[in-house]
């Protein structure tokens, strides 16, 4: 059968029986961020801090959509995933007793600051960019309920287990190794983007080099070597911390000493006005 469009907006039902296939292709560029997006992966073009990388979190969230991965060919943006025989939390909050598709809108949204609406705007050809084929005579389409209020209470309840889905997998990956090792990177780089230039010279390539190595999963952060890293990476952060407190200090000790100044000059300026006047009236 023709491949059938993904909406990235609510569940898609799929009719597919238990060990049962379907494959998702395509590709979205949102101009949010200059990222291009597939069913299960983030591109970042070379011209983003850490040059090109792949970030494995896509449009499709299969572990809600009771799916599981079993092949991909990243070249060409194709995923084949197999469904297990049971119906997820998520596709049954949407009426759908049986496999499903729950886009990571959400998530994806939520890791870019922005509201769901606005990314699937600046989500090119939101509507069509991603597409699911499923082997006849299976039959994929957006279940429709009977009756416009349970439309909209299914519609409020999916939406709010998806955000659980998503909010939980997102507190996963931040409390993850790999997670809590990007952040430490993405901190340290945003600390010697504010250095000044002559701490930021010597740091900031090795720094870049660091976060590219982590985006693309060059380094293991549970290994030795990402010990390493993560090592490394903390003393960067504590000798700008510490040069920081010290520049700090140096400017509270010269608007001290200003001050002082200003205050002593004013003291004399006083007293030596108020001896001229004791000198004129006598």
């Amino acid at each position: 059968m023709p491949p059938v469009p993904v909406p990235l907006d609510r569940p898609l039902a799929l009719n597919i029986r238990p060990g049962g296939e379907v494959v998702l292709t395509g590709t979205c560029y949102l101009s949010h961020d200059g990222s291009t997006i597939d069913a299960a992966t983030t591109h970042w073009p070379k011209e983003k801090p850490g040059g090109a990388s792949v970030d494995p979190v896509g449009l499709v969230d299969h572990a809600a959509s009771g799916l599981s991965l079993s092949s991909r060919d990243l070249e060409k943006h194709e995923y084949h995933y197999v469904f297990g025989g049971e119906a997820s939390p998520a596709c049954r909050a949407a009426g759908i007793e049986g496999a499903c598709i729950v886009p990571s809108t959400m998530k994806l949204a939520i890791d870019r600051g922005i509201p769901s609406a606005e990314f699937l705007q600046k989500l090119k050809g939101a509507q069509g960019c991603l597409v699911a084929e499923v082997p006849a005579p299976t039959v994929a389409d957006v279940a429709k309920p009977a009756f416009p209020f349970l439309a909209v209470a299914l519609g409020v309840v999916g939406a709010g287990t998806v955000a659980f889905f998503a909010l939980r997998a997102r507190k996963r990956s931040l409390e993850s190794p790999a997670g809590q090792l990007l952040a430490l990177a993405k901190r340290v780089q945003a600390k010697v983007a504010g250095a000044d230039v002559v701490t930021a010279a010597p740091l900031a390539r090795a720094v870049e080099i660091a976060m590219r190595a982590l985006k693309g999963g060059r380094v293991d952060p549970s290994s030795p070597e990402g010990a390493r890293v993560q090592a490394v990476l903390l003393r960067v952060e504590t000798a700008l911390d510490n040069k920081q407190k010290q520049e700090r200090a140096e400017e509270e000790k010269k608007a001290a000493d200003e001050l002082v100044a200003e205050v002593e000059s004013a003291l004399e300026a006083a007293e030596e006005a108020a001896n001229i006047g004791a000198r004129t009236k006598t």
